[in-house]
């Protein structure tokens, strides 16, 4: 189990390309990937988009990409050789004709003559393509690697708001047996105030025996066993969409709940059913973030 927030920033480099790469995520229901990168990257975005869904499955994520072709900075600009000869034969022809001196010919050369132009290297877009997969896959591991350890703590809160519902839910099953005793005394206590109408043993019995069916939680009580080993399951799960199945698990022993607290008729029971609801939302409110 994994969280669906995470952050991981690195940085590569070797003799030809140096990037930065750094992703972050929050909780979405679906994936959600935005990626900032420089346009001599646009050829590689749908395989970025590919790799990262093959590894992150939920999320809105972030990732920006900075790129740098170390061979355009060392031979970014070239000059042209011919043209600064044939200008400065020139040049060199009109100071001996007119009998004066250019102050700075390389100066007019330089921001007037165009002989200085921006080199247009090849671009091998395999080469880049190997490198900044490479380095995205590194990303990656570290990335899941944080999100896989705030899996665990949360796993870990998880597994401590189910132990205390797993003994609230203990306790129920003791006091559940009580219910039916508790309403035939206060039945018993209500009939003896009354005088003027006459019961009798068999008409009690169908009354209690009626309530009895009616409150009984014992399918909810082992639904709500079940429920609570399933989701010990899930959370111990390396699937991908374990987060939907954990907010259905939940749902269900909600509903068990709600269900268990309008049948029965016991202060006490009513009382740990709260308690369970309480630690419900606390699992609800973290599961949220779960991958």
């Amino acid at each position: 189990m994994r969280s669906m927030t995470g952050y991981s920033k690195e940085y590569f480099e070797n003799e030809k390309y140096a990037i930065s790469l750094e992703i972050k995520s929050v909780n979405n229901k679906n994936l959600n990937l935005k990626i900032k990168s420089p346009h001599m990257l646009n050829f590689l975005e749908n395989k970025i988009r590919t790799e990262v869904a093959s590894r992150v499955t939920r999320g809105s994520i972030d990732l920006k990409i900075e790129f740098q072709d170390k061979r355009e900075v060392d031979n970014l600009f070239e000059y042209d050789k011919n043209m600064t000869a044939s200008y400065l034969k020139v040049l060199n022809a009109i100071e001996n004709e007119y009998d004066e001196k250019f102050s700075n010919k390389l100066d007019l050369l330089v921001k007037n003559l165009n002989v200085i132009r921006r080199n247009d290297l090849e671009i091998d877009e395999k080469e880049y393509e190997n490198f900044v997969i490479e380095n995205l896959h590194l990303l990656l591991d570290s990335f899941i690697e944080m999100k896989e350890a705030e899996g665990i703590r949360m796993k870990n809160y998880f597994l401590q708001c189910i132990d205390v519902i797993e003994k609230n839910v203990q306790e129920i099953k003791m006091l559940k047996e009580s219910i039916v005793l508790n309403y035939k005394e206060r039945l018993l206590e209500r009939l003896s105030k009354i005088t003027d109408i006459e019961f009798n043993d068999e008409s009690l019995l169908r009354e209690v025996l009626l309530f009895t069916d009616k409150s009984d939680i014992s399918e909810e009580v082992s639904r709500l066993e079940s429920h609570l080993y399933q989701l010990k399951i899930e959370l111990d799960s390396t699937n991908t969409g374990v987060g939907k199945k954990i907010d259905f698990i939940l749902q269900e022993i909600f509903r068990e709940l709600n269900t268990s607290g309008v049948k029965c008729n016991l202060y006490d029971i009513s009382k740990l059913i709260v308690e369970c609801k309480n630690e419900i939302e606390k699992i609800r409110e973290q599961a949220l973030n779960i991958e």
